[in-house]
C-alpha cells in the first residue's frame, strides 16, 4: 500500500535525496557551457577578416563537437560501468582548465587563433562522458513516479541556463568587461559545478564481466531491435542540423550587420530562445501533453516555420519573440525525447542508450555548423536561416505521416 508522498505515488523530484545537489550542479555547469557558447564565436569574429568570420566559427564549432561524435559511444558505456559523479568531477575539472587557457588568451590578447582549435577539441572530448553520465544519474536518483518530471525540471535547469542565463551574462560580461572577465566567470562556475557533483552518492555500477567494446556491441543491438529507440534517436538529429548549427553560425553575424547592435544582443537573443526552453518546461509541469511521441514530431514542423520567420526578421524586437516561441517547442522536444529514451530503455542500458543519443547530437551539429558556414559565406546568414527552416518543416511533416512507432508513444 502506497502513501501520499511516497516515492512510488510522489511527482515532486525534489523530495528525493541527491536530486537537489545534481539540479545545481547542472544549473551551474549549463551557465558555464553557456557563457562559453558565445564567448569563443567572439574571440574568433573579433581576430578575422569580416568574410572569413562564419567559415571559422563553424570550424571552431565542428572541431568541439566532432571529438564528441568519435566517443559518444564509449563515453556512454563508461557510464555504466563506473559511478557517474567520479567522470563528471574529472570531465568539468578538465572543461574548467580549457577556460583557463581561454582567459589567458583573452587577457594577453592573443590575435592568433589556432589555439582555439585544439582547446575546442578538449571541450568536445569531455562532453562525450559528461552528457551520458550527468543524465543517466537520474534514474538511479528518481522512481519511475518522479522521472518524467525529473527530466523535465532537469532540462529546464540545464538549457535555461546553457541556453539564456549563461548566453546573456557572457553578452553582458563581454560588452562591459571584456572577453578575460566572461571566461574567468566560466572557470568559476564549472570548478563550482564539479564540487556540487562530487557530494552526490549513487550506486557503483555492477561490472558486466564484459570489456568497453562488448558493452558497446550490446547497446547497439539493443537499441537495434526497439523501433521507438531507433525513431527517438533519428528525430533527434534535427535540431543540430537544422536549427542550433544554423543559429550558432549566424547569430554573431546577424546582430551587428542585420541588427546593427552591439555584442550584448549576442547573449540576449540566445536568451530569448533559453527563455523560451524555461516558460515551455515550466508549463509542461504544469500541465503536461497526453500523447508526447506526436508532440515530438509536431514541434518540428513548428520549428522550421519559426526559423523562416526569424530569417526574414530586421528587428531585434520580432526576432525576440520568433526566438522565444523557437524555444517553447524546443522545450517539448528537448524534454520528452530525453523522458521518453529513458522510460523505454532497460535501466542496464541507459548510459548506452544516452549516449547514442549524444551521439546523434555530436554527429549532427557539425554537420549543422558545416553547411551554415558555407552557406552562410557564398549567401549570407538570412539565406542560410530560410534554407534551413524550409527543409526542417518538410522533414517534420515526413516524420509526422511516416514515424509511427514514436508518433504513437503515449
Amino acid at each position: 500500500m502506497t502513501v501520499s508522498g511516497s516515492p512510488e505515488t510522489d511527482p515532486n523530484p525534489f523530495r528525493a535525496p541527491g536530486i537537489t545537489a545534481w539540479w545545481v550542479g547542472s544549473l551551474l555547469a549549463g551557465t558555464g557551457v553557456g557563457i562559453q557558447a558565445v564567448s569563443v564565436p567572439l574571440f574568433l569574429r573579433d581576430r578575422v577578416e569580416p568574410e572569413a568570420r562564419a567559415f571559422v566559427i563553424a570550424a571552431a564549432l565542428v572541431a568541439q563537437t566532432l571529438p564528441g561524435a568519435i566517443l559518444a559511444l564509449v563515453g556512454g558505456a563508461v557510464a555504466d560501468r563506473v559511478e557517474r559523479r567520479r567522470i563528471l568531477v574529472r570531465t568539468y575539472g578538465l572543461a574548467a582548465f580549457v577556460s583557463i587557457a581561454y582567459v589567458a588568451l583573452a587577457g594577453l590578447d592573443v590575435r592568433t587563433i589556432w589555439p582555439v582549435f585544439p582547446l575546442a577539441a578538449l571541450v568536445g572530448s569531455a562532453g562525450a562522458f559528461t552528457n551520458p553520465a550527468r543524465q543517466s544519474m537520474l534514474p538511479q536518483l528518481l522512481s519511475p513516479a518522479r522521472l518524467q518530471n525529473g527530466v523535465i525540471f532537469g532540462t529546464m535547469g540545464f538549457m535555461a541556463t546553457l541556453q539564456f542565463l549563461g548566453p546573456t551574462i557572457a553578452g553582458f560580461a563581454v560588452d562591459l568587461r571584456g572577453l578575460t572577465t566572461a571566461f574567468a566567470l566560466e572557470v568559476a562556475l564549472l570548478v563550482v559545478a564539479a564540487f556540487v557533483f562530487s557530494r552526490i552518492r549513487t550506486d557503483v555500477p555492477v561490472p558486466t564481466g564484459r570489456s568497453v567494446f562488448g558493452d558497446l556491441v550490446d547497446g547497439l543491438r539493443y537499441v537495434q531491435r526497439d523501433s521507438r529507440l531507433l525513431g527517438l534517436l533519428f528525430l533527434a538529429t534535427v535540431p543540430g542540423i537544422f536549427f542550433v548549427g544554423p543559429f550558432a553560425v549566424t547569430v554573431p553575424i546577424v546582430v551587428p550587420d542585420v541588427f546593427q547592435a552591439s555584442d550584448k544582443w549576442v547573449g540576449l537573443l540566445w536568451g530569448c530562445f533559453g527563455g523560451g526552453v524555461f516558460a515551455g518546461s515550466v508549463a509542461l509541469t504544469l500541465r503536461p501533453l497526453p500523447r508526447r511521441g506526436l508532440a515530438v514530431c509536431i514541434v518540428n514542423i513548428v520549428g522550421g516555420l519559426v526559423l523562416v520567420g526569424y530569417s526574414r526578421s530586421e528587428t531585434l524586437p520580432v526576432a525576440a519573440v520568433l526566438l522565444f516561441a523557437w524555444g517553447l517547442g524546443a522545450s517539448v522536444f528537448m524534454n520528452y525525447v530525453v523522458a521518453l529514451l529513458q522510460q523505454h530503455s532497460d535501466r542496464r542500458m541507459i548510459g548506452r542508450v544516452m549516449s547514442m543519443y549524444t551521439l546523434v547530437f555530436f554527429v549532427s551539429m557539425p554537420i549543422g555548423y558545416g553547411q551554415s558556414g558555407l552557406l552562410t559565406g557564398s549567401y549570407g546568414p538570412q539565406t542560410t536561416l530560410l534554407v534551413n527552416g524550409i527543409l526542417a518543416t518538410a522533414i517534420g511533416l515526413l516524420c509526422l505521416a511516416f514515424l509511427r512507432p514514436v508518433r504513437d508513444l503515449p
